[in-house]
């Protein structure tokens, strides 16, 4: 591929993730009248990564221009070293903000009341820790010294010359990827919803395949050819994935652009996150207030979220009507279904 070629394309790349980053803001800011939350903070930590990804991309094919690599794609300049071996960092934070963005969400979502949800969220902001904690040390401990990374007489044992830290890095992000796609569709059998709506929402989930395929095939082009992939193609699979996770994850933000809209969609809502109802009372993660709805009936947007594993508290912490406490999330209302009974002796 040429060098001009794969630099336009990752630019391209870059200024459509910025679009739908900037989008996700001005949803939640204009549209919600809510204040951006750590997910959408995270999401932009991510993008930052992924246009110092872009820039040492840049910059490094730039240099190839008056030092072009050998047969064996070794070079004789050292700033090229220093570039690229810098991009590793920013490519590996790149892809794991978005992932931290994602637990974030479903950090928030999931009430305590839910434990099995709850303990896997818990282990996957765990595991999702770890393998990035492995992933930096793999970039920064897998060359014997830290300075073969810049040194031309080492740089075959240098972090973007190895593919055991491919090997390596590849495994532990398909593998939080595997476990972040897969946690949704416990959530969405906890979910009230019509029929169509829980098909929209698998939907939504699923774009995450998006985010795998690209890495798995950007996976198989570095193995078919050796790990001997030129620069130009190389470094345009890597942007595609880096900015296709920043998307793919910003995606279900955007429901609000095609989700029927209704009057208590954003005036009834306040900028901390709590839900109005009709008659002006807000309605907290904690609860007590009975909700109410100008129109009847529940909104078509709605989605009901039930303690499926949750055992009844004989002290009540909020309403004492037959659906309990309720939460607003997001247009995601949490009840919690009790049936008290007391043994006449």
């Amino acid at each position: 591929m040429q060098l001009v070629t794969s630099i336009a394309i990752q630019a391209l790349l870059l200024g459509v993730a910025l679009a739908v980053s900037v989008l996700r803001c001005f949803i939640r800011i204009k549209l919600e009248h809510r204040a951006l939350t750590l997910p959408d903070y995270l999401v932009w930590g991510g993008w930052v990564c992924t246009a110092g990804w872009v820039a040492c991309s840049i910059k490094s094919l730039s240099i190839q221009i008056d030092h072009p690599l050998d047969e064996d794609l070794l070079t004789d300049s050292v700033d090229y070293l220093k570039t690229v071996f810098l991009s590793c960092y920013f490519f590996d934070f790149g892809l794991y903000f978005p992932k931290a963005s994602l637990i974030a969400f479903y950090w928030w979502l999931i009430p305590s009341g839910f434990r099995r949800l709850r303990i896997a969220v818990y282990t996957g902001a765990a595991f999702l820790l770890v393998t990035f904690i492995a992933t930096i040390s793999t970039d920064t401990f897998i060359a014997n010294t830290i300075s073969d990374n810049w040194s031309i007489e080492n740089q075959s044992n240098s972090t973007w010359n190895s593919y055991n830290a491919l090997i390596i890095n590849w495994t532990l992000n398909i593998a939080t990827d595997l476990l972040l796609f897969g946690l949704p569709f416990f959530i969405i059998n906890c979910l009230k919803l019509r029929r169509r709506q829980k098909i929209g929402l698998i939907g939504v989930f699923s774009l995450g395949v998006i985010t795998m395929a690209i890495s798995l095939a950007r996976f198989v082009v570095y193995t078919a050819t050796d790990y001997s992939v030129d620069d130009a193609s190389g470094n345009l699979w890597c942007t595609a994935e880096l900015c296709t996770a920043t998307i793919v994850v910003s995606l279900p933000a955007l429901k609000t652009l095609i989700v029927r809209s209704t009057p208590t969609n954003t005036s009834n809502r306040s900028t901390n996150g709590y839900m109005q109802t009709s008659s002006g009372k807000a309605i907290s993660r904690a609860g007590g207030t009975s909700r109410s709805y100008a129109h009847g009936g529940n909104r078509e947007d709605e989605m009901e979220l039930t303690f499926l594993d949750r055992k009844p508290s004989l002290s009540p912490t909020g309403t004492t009507t037959g659906t309990g406490t309720q939460d607003a999330k997001d247009g995601v209302i949490v009840t919690t279904d009790v049936t008290v009974t007391r043994d006449v002796i």
